[in-house]
């Protein structure tokens, strides 16, 4: 249990996509960027934390490459949707990427539980990734893709509110940051005024 809350504390999912959650593994983009990947296993325990593996994938050097060049790829061609333009390199990788089969989802009849079979997971969870980017700047929620306000941040999340003026990657990471901030400048500001 304290493993899973690990794992999940150790990435965020709240993007509302995976393939923006697998950009979100780099914080910080705008100022001081981290690459939450960048430890050793780490790039396994965020595809098991995204449910694309039942259990850690122990990937190679080469696997955790590919899996990177993914990311900047989908943050290229989600930044490039925004803007109007689709970089070229980033689509090429991303339906490289998408174009790996799915995996078949076969039914145990003893447990009544399903598996997804395939004969390369890693390839089938890339796959995965990419075609959910792919949908993401060509479908409907195109035009509801944000990036955070937070001027450090730059998250990009897709905004689901009725409203559409979702302004933050959280509202408990960054909106917070951002109301403490406003309420210190107020502070400071009628201080001063006295």
């Amino acid at each position: 249990m304290a493993i899973a809350r690990a794992m999940a504390s150790e990435f965020r999912f709240n993007s509302g996509r995976v393939s923006l959650d697998l950009a979100a593994t780099i914080r910080r983009r705008a100022s001081k960027p981290v690459d939450v990947m960048a430890p050793a296993g780490a790039s396994g325990r965020w595809l098991k934390a995204a449910g694309l593996f039942s259990d850690v994938p122990a990937l190679s050097r080469s696997e955790e490459v590919r899996l990177a060049e993914l990311r900047e790829a989908i943050w290229q061609l989600v930044t490039g949707a925004m803007h109007g333009k689709l970089p070229d390199r980033a689509v090429s990788i991303v339906n490289r990427a998408a174009k790996y089969p799915l995996g078949m989802p076969q039914l145990d009849s003893s447990t009544g539980t399903v598996s997804v079979v395939s004969d390369d997971p890693l390839a089938t969870a890339i796959s995965i990734i990419a075609r959910d980017a792919i949908d993401l700047v060509t479908g409907p929620l195109k035009m509801r893709v944000k990036t955070c306000d937070q001027p450090d941040c730059r998250m990009l999340f897709v905004d689901t509110s009725p409203s559409g003026q979702r302004r933050w990657c959280s509202m408990q990471r960054c909106g917070s940051r951002a109301k403490v901030h406003a309420f210190k400048r107020k502070q400071a500001g009628a201080a001063h005024t006295h």
